[in-house]
């Protein structure tokens, strides 16, 4: 505990400025600088003469040259004693190694070494003086390779101390500035190389602190040999693992009272700090939290663990008797107070057995509150809207080296005490009581017991081994989020009570051919990551009780240029191949699909055949009898043949019901509205009954008289309403008896229609009068149309099967006039019909249709009724010479879900017209597509579901490609168009051999003109909401686009902000970059952009070719000069287009005026033979481009 506490007040590291800490973080590099001797006159004479016992010392400083901000921790060499000075010429050797990492790779992160002498006075006290420092630039000049790294290099040095680099006037480059007065005949001499081996050692040393290579590290072995430089080649300490369990936590005087007087606390510093007065409710507890890391006095060894913990209370409600921990007699002691627990087990590896590394425990606790209540304390970290966290107790715990397992009881620390995170920490209780054993205690304790044994600890008390439970509770940070069920699941229950007569039959043949396409979305960016496809027939148990297959899919995500021919492979698994087009495997996604069989309960008659109404032939034989007029209940039970029930006019005729109470609406005359026919019919049988009641109470002498008046009024009332329906009857007696002609004239069909398909049936005509007719057939739907190509009809009755006679040039055609056909008399003809539709009204609510539809969803009432799925009517009416109907064809068109082949997803600028040319692949290919002769290809035919889109295609030459056309007109940002475009590869479009389904997102646009690798800077507004929103910005090329702020800013509510951008792009030509702005919060999409690239290559200068062995090698190095054509010193940056086959040994440098500079390369090894072309970037110190090197590289 000791030698921790040393090391952790001993090693407060002062962090970088925070504009730089806001910059983009690069992998850490770790350095080796050896500080070798001191050369000059640098100590005057007089100083010898003042102090005695006179040494020097360097000391070592990081320090931030754009921000004058020194951060880290300063590092003194040994003292070397300066007697030797007065020879000529003077030199001090140090030869003392530095080392450190740090991943701000920048040009002014510099290290500053300072010279010191001291010595005693002669009062015996010590004084230190400063001789000098010098500016060691660390990423700004050339590191030295490995061969020449034995080189030693000079340092000079100014008069003055480092605190003179804070002085404003000092301003880049510091070396050059007039108010630096240069030592003359001084210098430093040292060696600044990479050191990867201090690489394995990262988590054991806190980034920019400086160490030397003769400090003990917590946690490395000493080294070998003399020097007894330990970090030169470090080696790891043998580590353990820890587990504890039954840990929980004991707060002074009990847990209600401390929580109580926490919150009182929090509401009265949010008043004292301006903000409005809270009550109570309006502050509470989300979590509390134990955060547990392993640390080694410097720094945190790993990653903290959060675990949430819970009173003990709630443990107790919900485990009663599992819960293992027994009871001290300190918690015994008061009955009212309860504990806070851990209910799962911890383990902490990386443990090394060294009396520096230590446990810490912090409890932390989550408020919800008022906006605003966390942004006054250090210690107070924004987790959500409204919620703001406190660090209230900590506790260290260094295991025992020789024990294997126990039980500890810790004290809580708080207060202002320094503490590992570095925090404001919630106030302890003041030191009223004397005993130190009691202020331990008045602070609270922690208990848990340890292990090394991964089955269980040892209950000293009973000696039982107690496993481990898998219980764990969620936790709002990432990366100690709990373990849960992984992946996504969803389960469809199909059966035959489930599924219409004949679409089990359907629906195998659905999974048998048809692909699942499956779009991958990231939840934090709502971009699309990409899309991936399986086949289904997979799923086909073939009689097995079930089936189960794993799959490991490709998610590609697909870029699309402007005036680019997509290609649509439609043959293999639905996956669309672009021409042109860039494609990226973003990952992998595995997939378990299962069929698992049941036993149906219910069976259903008839259910693998098809329904009555495919028949192909609809007779109107049926229809000829009359089944009577409006007495007749119709659906009900009739056991003998000619009778039949009468009904009241008043209950089968709502009208009629409506008008017999007129008398009783004043000022309203003619028929009620539909509105109020169910309240007519109310009141009506309400005034019969209170007749009825009237003439029940008629036999008592004293209501006699009344009685008498109501049966006048009842006849009175009976009179009219018999008017009323002698005067109904005789208005609507010509249209009821019409009306009830024609049902026996008429026939009512059902038909099932999907997107595309056309559904061929033929209707039976019969003249049933002894003359002859020129029939005029009316058709009110324009869905629905009448075959009069005697070719067409015979395409369709071969497809069918069917044997029915066909007669040619059968209809007499006029104009736009109905279609005639002449009948004999008595005779009997077929008049072929088609019906098909090319229009959706949902397409999202097409494909949740009732082949499948998801069991938390499924409406039980109404198994075999979708509501996506809408109901049509159409009505077909053939009239005589005279205009009387013959026959009248009704049909109920039931619209069934499609199949969807291929998805295209398309984003593009909105008000703007989307131009796309999609090329099918040999139509021989397409399925469904007729075998013809050699020579020959049908032509390609194609519909839309937007009557909006231009949607065509061209017949070409034999062997030659056919393309899809389409022109579509984007809506204003954000709004999303959605159509089906379906294929055809017949004259007469029966059935299509392919739908496409094509999404058109219409999003703001941002064009950027710009040069291949040179950074574009541009800004875009930000509007905010009518609330405080937390946001951060997404792109979907993070490479080539990059934001300021970067992470989560938050966006005031009705004001107006930047947001920068900075495009860098990669290769030359036109395409587009989505740029999403997100409320972190809620996972709302608040703007979104379209950011349209127009890239033009840069001049290239230099051209080179060189020859490398392809295979598992080890690359090559080489080496490329730029003369810099200025007159005065630049500094320079490097990029190229291919970084993962060629990086710079380093990517910034600077060259003074007509210098030549060596350019380091390395060029990764590739598998494959073959050219690459790779371009290197020479930007200025804004990033524009200098030059560009092309180098074309042979892989063979």
């Amino acid at each position: 505990m000791n030698d921790w506490l040393r090391i952790l007040d001993q090693n407060v590291l002062v962090p970088p400025h925070p504009q730089r800490a806001r910059q983009p973080l690069k992998e850490s590099t770790a350095f080796q600088c050896v500080l070798k001797c001191l050369d000059g006159p640098l100590i005057k004479q007089g100083v010898l003469e003042v102090l005695s016992e006179v040494g020097c010392h360097l000391r070592v400083s990081l320090f931030d040259v754009t921000y004058r901000h020194f951060f880290g921790r300063t590092w003194k060499t040994a003292v070397r004693p300066v007697e030797q000075l007065s020879r000529q010429p003077s030199r001090i050797v140090f030869d003392e190694p530095v080392y450190f990492h740090t991943s701000l790779n920048h040009p002014n992160v510099v290290a500053v070494v300072e010279v010191v002498t001291e010595g005693r006075k002669r009062d015996g006290s010590l004084q230190a003086l400063s001789c000098g420092f010098g500016i060691l630039r660390i990423f700004g000049n050339k590191l030295e390779s490995p061969t020449s790294a034995s080189q030693d290099k000079r340092l000079k040095l100014y008069h003055g101390t480092p605190r003179a680099l804070l002085h404003p006037r000092l301003q880049d480059p510091v070396e050059q500035n007039r108010h630096m007065t240069l030592l003359e005949s001084c210098g430093l001499q040292y060696a600044l190389r990479p050191h990867p081996a201090l690489e394995p050692v990262f988590h054991l040393l806190p980034e920019n602190l400086l160490v030397s290579g003769l400090q003990h590290i917590p946690g490395l072995l000493p080294a070998h040999g003399d020097k007894g430089d330990a970090l030169r080649k470090p080696r790891l300490q043998k580590s353990v693992t820890w587990y504890l369990d039954d840990l929980f936590f004991t707060l002074y005087p009990s847990l209600e009272k401390f929580e109580e007087e926490l919150l009182e606390l929090l509401i009265s510093d949010h008043f004292r700090e301006g903000g409005v007065p809270l009550d109570g409710s309006a502050l509470e507890i989300l979590e509390r939290r134990l955060c547990v890391g392993v640390h080694n006095g410097l720094g945190f060894v790993q990653r903290p663990q959060v675990m949430v913990l819970v009173p003990e209370m709630d443990v107790a409600l919900t485990r009663s008797a599992s819960f293992s921990r027994k009871v001290g007699s300190s918690s015994k002691a008061s009955s009212g107070s309860q504990a806070l627990v851990l209910r799962s087990r911890l383990r902490l590896p990386e443990t090394a057995h060294h009396p520096a590394f230590a446990v810490v425990f912090q409890l932390e606790y989550v408020f919800n509150g008022p906006s605003g209540l966390d942004g006054k304390a250090a210690s107070v970290t924004s987790l959500s809207s409204g919620a703001c966290m406190h660090m209230v107790r900590w506790a260290v715990w260094n295991p025992l080296l020789e024990a294997g397992s126990g039980k500890v009881i810790l004290p809580l620390q708080g207060g202002i005490r320094p503490n590992p995170s570095h925090c404001l920490v919630y106030k302890v209780p003041p030191a009223s009581m004397s005993s130190e054993e009691v202020k331990q205690v008045e602070s609270g304790t922690i208990q848990f017991q340890y292990s090394l044994s991964p089955e269980g600890h040892l209950d000293t008390a009973t000696g039982l081994v107690h496993s481990p439970e898998a219980e764990r509770q969620p936790s709002r940070r990432p990366p100690t989020s709990p373990a849960r069920p992984p992946g996504f699941q969803l389960k469809y229950l199909v059966e035959p009570g489930f599924l219409k007569p004949g679409e089990q039959r359907w629906f195998t043949h659905y999974l048998a051919a048809q692909t699942l396409q499956i779009d991958v979305w990231d939840g934090d960016s709502l971009l699309l990551v990409g899309s991936a496809a399986v086949q289904m027939k997979q799923l086909l148990r073939q009689g097995r009780p079930a089936v189960q297959v794993l799959h490991e899919l490709e998610v590609v995500a697909t870029e699309y240029e402007q005036d680019v021919v997509v290609s649509a492979d439609v043959t293999r698994f639905g996956c669309v191949k672009p021409i042109g087009v860039y494609t990226v495997v973003k990952g992998w996604l595995h997939l378990t699909l299962a069929n698992v069989g049941h036993v149906c309960e219910q069976r259903v008659r008839n259910s693998g055949s098809l329904p009555p109404s495919r028949s192909r032939v609809i007779s109107n034989d049926g229809a000829s009898h009359f089944e009577g007029g409006s007495l007749l209940m119709r659906g009900g039970l009739r056991p003998l043949k000619n009778v039949v029930q009468a009904q009241k006019l008043a209950d089968v005729d709502r009208e009629l019901a409506a008008m017999l109470f007129t008398h009783t609406q004043h000022r309203s005359k003619g028929p009620q509205g539909i509105g109020h026919e169910g309240d007519a019919v109310r009141r009506r049988k309400l005034e019969r009954m209170r007749s009825v009641r009237l003439q029940e109470s008629g036999g008592e002498l004293s209501c006699w008289g009344a009685s008498m008046l109501a049966q006048q009024s009842i006849r009175a009332q009976h009179a009219r309403d018999l008017q009323v329906i002698a005067a109904y009857r005789e208005r609507t007696k010509v249209e009821s008896i019409t009306s009830a002609l024609s049902l026996a004239i008429t026939t009512k069909h059902t038909i099932h229609v999907t997107l595309g398909t056309a559904e061929f049936f033929e209707f039976a005509l019969r003249n049933p009068h002894n003359m002859q007719h020129t029939v005029t057939i009316e058709v009110d739907n324009p869905e629905l149309s009448i075959i009069q190509d005697s070719r067409e009809w015979r395409y369709f009755k071969d497809a069918a099967k069917l044997h029915t006679p066909v007669e040619e040039d059968m209809f007499r055609l006029r104009g736009s006039l109905a279609p005639q056909i002449f009948l004999r008399p008595r005779e009997t003809t077929h008049i072929p019909f088609r019906y098909q539709t090319f229009s959706v009204g949902q397409p999202a609510l097409v494909q949740a249709s009732a082949e499948l539809r998801s069991e938390k969803g499924m409406d039980a009432r109404s198994p075999q009724k979708s509501s996506a799925m809408p109901t049509k009517h159409a009505k077909v009416l053939f009239r005589g010479s005279g205009g009387k109907p013959i026959a009248v064809l009704c049909l109920t068109v039931e619209t069934q879900p499609h199949v969807v082949d291929q998805v295209f997803r398309f984003y593009h600028p909105e008000l703007t017209f989307l131009k796309k040319a999609i090329r099918l692949p040999p139509w021989h290919t397409l399925p469904g597509a007729p075998v013809g002769r050699p020579g020959e290809e049908p032509p390609v035919h194609v519909r839309c579901s937007d009557p909006n889109v231009i949607c065509e295609t061209q017949n070409v030459g034999l062997g030659e490609p056919r393309d899809v056309f389409l022109k579509v007109a984007s809506g204003p940002s954000p709004e999303s168009k959605d159509f089906f475009v379906t294929v055809y590869a017949d004259n007469w479009l029966a059935t299509p051999v392919q739908i496409w389904q094509v999404h058109l997102h219409s999003l703001q646009r941002v064009d950027v003109s710009c040069v291949t690798g040179q950074q574009t800077r541009l800004s875009l507004v930000l509007r905010g909401t009518q609330t405080v929103r937390r946001v951060q910005a997404f792109t979907s090329h993070p490479q080539e686009l990059k934001t300021d702020p970067k992470g989560v800013f938050v966006l005031p509510p009705h004001g107006v902000q930047d947001l920068h951008v900075a495009v860098r792009p990669q290769r030359a030509g036109s395409r587009f970059i989505h740029l999403n702005l997100v409320d972190v919060d809620y996972h709302q999409l608040v703007a979104s952009w379209l950011v349209c690239l127009s890239c033009r290559p840069p001049l290239i200068s230099k051209a080179f070719e060189i020859t490398l062995a392809a295979g598992a090698g080890k690359g090559a190095n080489k080496r490329i000069t730029y003369t810099n054509p200025y007159p005065s010193q630049r500094t320079y940056h490097l990029h190229s287009d291919h970084p993962e086959l060629l990086q710079f040994r380093e990517d910034c440098f600077q060259v003074r005026g007509g210098e030549t500079y060596t350019i380091g390369l390395r060029f990764a090894p590739r598998q494959s033979a073959g050219e690459e072309e790779i371009l290197i970037y020479i930007n200025d110190h804004e990033d524009k481009n200098e030059e560009a090197f092309c180098v074309k590289v042979t892989y063979q």
